[in-house]
């Protein structure tokens, strides 16, 4: 009886500390799965073209056991491996999952770290990180964002829902997505979710190919983009080149397409260029390209140069174009679905041509 005091007291307690935290601002943080470092009762799930053996060891990450998955993975395209566990819960509004790894490769290119949950209703929640695991010798932390969490193909519940109930989620599988062949080991000391919001801690870069981008323009104009070694100091770099009748309105407009990137947390766009520019023509167009069709330009645009010089346009200084609407006139980092860096206006003189590069193109904290 007085063992059963003792569990209920102690409960009340943390129910009364989760309160105090929430109402003083605190961030909240809390096991992802069993224990108190969230790696217990986890369970490696089988999937096409990746080996993988499940092991645990006391005391690798100082005084911290860690799980220790010794993984080989065949085959291209996207494949997943996963371990799955019973969702804790304890955070109301994760914004965030945390962990501490360790990845060692023999072969093959780092993976992303990626979070599915599974809700009792049947619908499932996705998310991979954009940028690689760093592989080495020591534990790291790293985070994924999970403000905006895709709802899974496979989901089987209500297709009205446009983001996970963490109070109906029952099951997590934490996951690393690889992109090609890979072998090696991955160990996790530490899983929790917690409710501070996700702060990257370098740069994200986007595609840099000239076949990764597509070209928009004005009937009447000509354009290609090609890469070119005439970035800063020889390094590659964008070189979209144009021309188009003058003395009227006309646009070129290169785009780059997101992909899974996720823009959670971070503050701007950077990049490097220069312009050769039409008389008329002052600046460059700058976009990012909502999934409704909205476009958010920077404003001031970014000037002519002829020598290099970077740009970093902060997401706050991105005016919504007057060519388009938007149902909250907000700019909204889930929905971006490309990147634009071109030029439209009005040339000045009967015959326009020039060139635009770009380099180092990169979304910044």
């Amino acid at each position: 009886m007085k063992a059963l005091s003792r569990k209920l007291i102690f409960g009340l307690l943390a129910i009364l500390a989760t309160f105090a935290l929430a109402a003083a601002g605190e961030a909240q943080t809390a096991p992802l799965a069993g224990g108190a470092d969230g790696i217990e009762g986890w369970r490696l799930v089988p999937l096409p073209r990746v080996e993988a053996k499940l092991s645990k060891v006391d005391r690798t990450d100082g005084d911290r056991p860690a799980l220790i998955a010794a993984f080989r993975r065949t085959g291209d395209g996207r494949r997943l491996l996963a371990l799955e566990a019973p969702f804790r819960g304890g955070v109301a509004d994760p914004k965030a999952l945390s962990v501490r790894y360790r990845l060692a490769l023999s072969q093959g290119q780092p993976p992303r770290l990626a979070l599915v949950a599974y809700e009792k209703g049947g619908n499932a929640w996705y998310q991979v990180a954009t940028l690689p695991l760093l592989a080495g010798k020591e534990f790291a932390e790293t985070r994924l964002p999970l403000a905006s969490l895709r709802r899974a193909e496979f989901s089987t519940g209500s297709d009205k829902e446009k983001a996970p109930k963490w109070e109906n989620v029952d099951k997590v599988w934490i996951g690393l997505a690889f992109d090609g062949p890979a072998e090696g080991t991955f160990e996790l000391s530490r899983a929790a979710l917690t409710s501070e919001p996700f702060r990257p801690t370098q740069p994200l870069p986007l595609r840099a190919e000239a076949a990764d981008w597509a070209i928009g323009k004005e009937e009447h104009a000509q354009a290609k983009i090609i890469s070119a070694p005439e970035g800063p100091n020889g390094k590659p770099c964008l070189r979209t080149e144009f021309s188009f009748p003058g003395r009227r309105h006309m646009w070129v407009t290169p785009s780059a397409p997101m992909g899974e990137l996720e823009l959670a947390g971070y503050q701007g766009l950077r990049f490097a260029y220069k312009a050769k520019l039409p008389p008329g023509i002052d600046g460059l167009l700058v976009c990012l390209n909502e999934r409704g069709g909205a476009q958010y330009y920077a404003d001031p645009a970014p000037p002519a140069s002829d020598e290099w010089k970077t740009v970093t346009i902060p997401f706050s200084a991105l005016k919504l174009g007057n060519w388009t609407k938007d149902e909250n006139s907000r700019l909204d980092l889930d929905q971006i679905i490309s990147v634009i860096i071109g030029l439209h206006g009005s040339a000045s003189i009967d015959s326009a041509s020039g060139a635009i590069w770009a380099a180092d193109i990169e979304f910044v904290p």
